[in-house]
């Protein structure tokens, strides 16, 4: 049966190809389908029917949204409950960096390793144990008596947040056909907004109190609902394997190289220039050990590793590169422009906390109903990158308005501005994660969707570090000029407090305030030149055709409980599926 395919965006025709034979190694067989699967990934695979998900995958989907935003919750609750932390656990400003810091970073070097795991030993055991890890974190930093014992709990509660933030999207390609992941997978970012939209407020409103320690018990009902629920809905079923098969699969080489090297980097990227000079030993070194270690781990991962975590496929052709480069960047300027739109309501508009996090709303209100609504778009219209652009140009332009806000900004100007970014990352949020998983080779799209996932939350790890020493760099400028100690950049956290003190020089005060505003200024236009970075990238993504077949080795058992069949839907590795996909490629 013959077809042609055709797209309004973009014309890609079937090319036949001879069947080759099988090549020995995985890198020689990529390399030599590479030109048929890229018409594979771009042609129209089928026609896709009105596919509707079942009681028991809505019942995972929902279970995926409450842990989601759980993590959404601990992410952002607590940059408005920093300082009072610090405080009452008598912390420096450098241990008070790193309590948002930390999880960040375990956060992001751990989703690749846990996305590679549940491929090996499957998604249920690996999701129930990153969430016992976020549940072991958030009881050691609940309980801390100690700055230290609350950077442990920080850090262990980083790993399995990321662990829960992979998998959620993993799951995703394993139960959903990806034509409409955008309209359903609208769930997950809905719970993501929530969470993202209440943290601040209550991180604020704990802070205010002196209550901080209910940043982590607010998790425990959470977590209860997690386990409660998880064993008995999510029933995704691996290859069967024996142990000891599972075991050789794992690339424990690879591992290590990623962690110890990822870690290192990131380390050196958070605190240079911000706590530690550029030029100092304490960060040249370990930035030269995580640079080589990386470079090393692509090595073993390309020439070495029998089944290498990092695919050299998924980056396979240049709409490729420019959607993970957006994906990175959007994650960079999201959670940064957040971070420091938080210090400029404290610092410069001299807000509570609570007040700072309501001042904040107006964004995630923004956010949370466009990136809803444009899924369900992106399903119904089949295109994505209408909103990949239109997100990137509004995501630029509104970053590059916050560049004016100054000591006396009226609500109704600053208000309009955070809107503005907010529809902009709406439009990108879910553009781009779909986007990566079009452009995916058959049977990659989980790896895209964790390889999104991954650059998105080592974005965020960065954008802070980054961010501050833009910050600091360019209020220092300010501060030389007015003849103040340019230390004052590097503790800028600390110094508000003083600057806002009764009896403190009014001249002083409004030199520092206007240092801050310099600062904040500066930042935000780094991340507005890199939103215009990602939106020229953003050109040369292709069209691809999202309808593909459901194809995954985790299939849907039946959920424990309940006594019927599970039913097995349209495109889900059934042969009709295939036998429909088959027939508009010949």
């Amino acid at each position: 049966m013959g077809s042609k395919l055709e797209s309004t965006e973009h014309s890609t025709p079937i090319v036949e190809t001879e069947n080759r034979s099988s090549s020995t190694s995985h890198n020689s067989s990529i390399k030599d389908n590479e030109n048929a699967d890229v018409e594979n990934a771009r042609g129209s695979a089928a026609v896709v029917p009105n596919w509707k998900p079942s009681t028991h995958e809505l019942l995972i989907m929902l279970s995926l949204a409450v842990i989601s935003l759980m993590v959404s919750l601990d992410a952002s609750i607590i940059i408005t409950s920093l300082t009072q932390m610090t405080s009452e656990l008598g912390g420096t400003a450098t241990e008070g960096f790193w309590i948002g810091t930390s999880y960040l970073l375990t956060n992001a070097v751990f989703m690749p390793v846990i996305a590679s795991l549940s491929d090996i030993f499957g998604r249920p055991v690996c999701l129930l144990t990153s969430l016992v890890f976020f549940t072991v974190g958030s009881i050691v930093a609940a309980t801390a008596k100690t700055m230290m014992t609350l950077l442990v709990g920080r850090c262990v509660q980083g790993i399995g947040g990321g662990g829960i933030t992979i998998l959620a999207l993993v799951i995703f390609t394993d139960i959903v056909p990806l034509r409409f992941r955008g309209k359903f997978y609208g769930i997950i970012q809905a719970a993501w907004a929530i969470g993202s939209l209440l943290g601040p407020v209550l991180g604020g409103a704990f802070a205010k109190n002196t209550a901080w320690r209910w940043v982590f018990y607010l998790m425990f009902p959470f977590c209860f609902v997690g386990f409660a629920t998880i064993p008995f809905v999510l029933t995704l079923k691996p290859k069967t394997e024996t142990l000891g098969t599972k075991l050789k699969r794992v690339d424990w080489t690879g591992y290590a190289l990623f962690i110890s090297s990822m870690t290192s980097f990131l380390i050196a990227i958070s605190w240079g220039g911000v706590q530690q000079p550029w030029d100092s030993w304490r960060t040249i070194v370990p930035l030269v050990l995580g640079v080589f270690g990386l470079i090393l781990t692509g090595f073993w991962e390309l020439y070495r590793a029998k089944e290498p975590f990092l695919r050299r496929s998924l980056f396979y052709c240049p709409s490729a590169f420019a959607a993970y480069l957006g994906t990175f960047i959007q994650g960079l300027m999201m959670f940064g422009c957040l971070y420091y739109a938080a210090l400029y309501f404290i610092a410069v508009r001299h807000t509570t906390f609570l007040q700072a996090g309501v001042d904040m709303l107006p964004q995630a209100l923004a956010l949370v109903p466009i990136s809803i609504i444009v899924g369900g778009l992106i399903t119904r219209a089949n295109r994505f990158r209408w909103a990949v652009w239109s997100g990137w140009l509004i995501a630029t332009i509104g970053t590059g308005l916050l560049v004016i806000w100054g000591a006396n900004t009226p609500p109704t100007a600053w208000i309009p501005i955070m809107m503005t970014v907010g529809i902009g990352h709406g439009l990108i949020l879910s553009a781009q994660n779909f986007a990566t998983q079009a452009i995916a080779l058959p049977r990659d799209e989980a790896s895209a969707a964790a390889m999104y996932a991954f650059l998105r939350s080592l974005g965020s790890a960065m954008g802070v570090g980054i961010g501050g020493s833009v910050f600091q760099n360019t209020m220092a400028v300010k501060l030389k000029q007015y003849g103040l100690p340019a230390t004052i950049a590097k503790n800028a956290e600390s110094y508000i407090s003083v600057m806002w003190k009764d009896g403190i020089d009014p001249v002083v005060r409004t030199q520092s305030i206007d240092a801050y505003v310099f600062g904040i200024r500066g930042t935000f236009a780094f991340f507005c030149g890199m939103g215009g970075l990602a939106g020229i990238a953003s050109l040369f993504i292709k069209h691809f055709d999202m309808n593909k077949e459901l194809d995954s080795d985790h299939k849907l058992g039946q959920m424990r409980g309940s006594r019927s069949p599970k039913q097995q839907h349209p495109l889900q590795g059934s042969d009709e599926g295939k036998s429909v996909q088959s027939s508009t490629r010949n």
